[in-house]
């Protein structure tokens, strides 16, 4: 998977005055103002440091931990956590891990709702944890 070098900082609302940074290339959150209109909400606790919370129609998440590799440390990027809407009007997680041993990532976790499917013998969330490579 390659790294993107470049950062740059970008400012959203958080609980404290510090700056989020985004990756040059990722998508931009599209914040809805209204509850009734939120697709997916995301809380971010990081230790004492600092606490952020969004709601978008959209998300992207990435952890980043520090590796050694080839002799130099580095951060890399081990879990995705990516959430948007479907063509049919469906939500979908999906959950991906990523390794520097492994060729491709792993999608670990699947998980699908249809808030506009009123039909109560649909499941809630469908859950699909079969793991597959991208």
């Amino acid at each position: 998977m390659p790294r993107q070098e470049s950062l740059l900082a970008v400012p959203i609302y958080s609980a404290s005055t510090a700056p989020y940074t985004s990756r040059i290339g990722e998508p931009k959150l599209n914040t809805t103002k209204s509850p009734t209109n939120q697709k997916f909400k995301v809380r971010c606790h990081a230790g004492d440091l600092d606490h952020h919370e969004l709601a978008s129609d959209s998300v992207l998440v990435q952890i980043e931990q520090r590796i050694r590799r080839e002799g130099k440390e580095e951060m890399w990027v081990s879990l995705q956590v990516k959430c948007d809407e479907k063509e049919d009007g469906s939500l979908g997680v999906q959950v991906v891990l990523c390794n520097p041993d492994w060729d491709e990532p792993l999608r670990i976790a699947s998980i699908q709702s249809n808030p506009q499917n009123g039909n109560s013998a649909d499941p809630v969330l469908r859950c699909d944890l079969e793991q597959k490579q991208f």
